[in-house]
């Protein structure tokens, strides 16, 4: 049989990767598609050990095993979706959730002009502040102005509102439900992982890795004059158990 190189081999990799995140069980929750990412990298690493003679000047190498082998993963994303946030930044996600209704002479105490100052709500209406004890009722945008969406109030410079005044605020609140990410209360984020291969050119895989623990590699930027990213690294873990005959991962030659 002749040797050609086959230019059918060569690849231009494109694809898609979902993470099944375990749950505080060990259970798997379900794949979530991770969206946009333009690395997926699979780095097998080995250490070993070696012997040299000790009997010749050259000291040459007699020995020399494979120790442990090891497997790495990179994945480096660009869409912000709260579950891949969730997992660059050591958290999980939530809702934050409040039913609307109205609040009467919520207090704020020793205000200071050119500064906001939170109320207990968010997503505000109908808002109006006057003094503690009541008496003065303050002027919208002269006096103060109000951030609707967080739910704070702008104490305006040169308002009749004074540095150290205490103020009552009535208002309005919406019924809101709103993604949240909680940030640094887990210690690990494992899970499945699959990525379902789409090259550019050439062969066409899927890989199945049945323990993934990932960690964010880098600054996760939030303001920047490029468009943001993240990357995760992490190792595969051996699922022997399960997998007796694979225990780390497997490649399928699908097309």
């Amino acid at each position: 049989m002749p040797e050609n190189v086959n230019g059918n081999n060569v690849l231009l990799g494109r694809g898609k990767i979902y993470f099944d995140r375990f749950d505080a069980n060990g259970v798997r929750t379900g794949e979530i598609f991770l969206g946009n990412c333009p690395t997926f990298e699979i780095t097998p690493a080995s250490e070993d050990i070696k012997l040299y003679s000790s009997a010749e000047k050259a000291a040459p190498l007699i020995a020399s095993d494979v120790t442990r082998t090891t497997l790495a993963l990179r994945i480096a994303g660009s869409e912000f979706s709260k579950e891949n946030l969730a997992m660059a930044l050591f958290g999980d996600t939530s809702t934050l959730s409040q039913t609307g209704a109205a609040v009467t002479d919520e207090e704020i105490t020793g205000v200071i002009q050119g500064r906001y100052f939170p109320l207990l709500y968010r997503d505000v209406s109908l808002v109006t502040v006057t003094s503690s004890p009541a008496g003065t009722t303050y002027d919208v945008d002269d006096d103060y102005t109000v951030d609707a969406v967080s739910g704070r109030i702008y104490i305006v410079e040169g308002g009749a509102i004074a540095d150290d005044a205490d103020i009552l605020v009535d208002y309005t609140y919406g019924t809101i439900a709103l993604p949240t990410i909680r940030g640094m209360n887990q210690t690990s984020v494992k899970g499945y992982l699959r990525f379902k291969g789409d090259p550019a050119r050439g062969p066409k895989y899927e890989c199945e890795i049945w323990r993934a623990s990932v960690r964010s590699d880098g600054a996760i930027g939030f303001i920047a004059d490029e468009y943001g990213s993240w990357t995760l690294t992490g190792d595969i873990e051996s699922d022997a158990t399960v997998h007796p005959n694979e225990p780390h991962f497997r490649l399928i030659k699908v097309a």
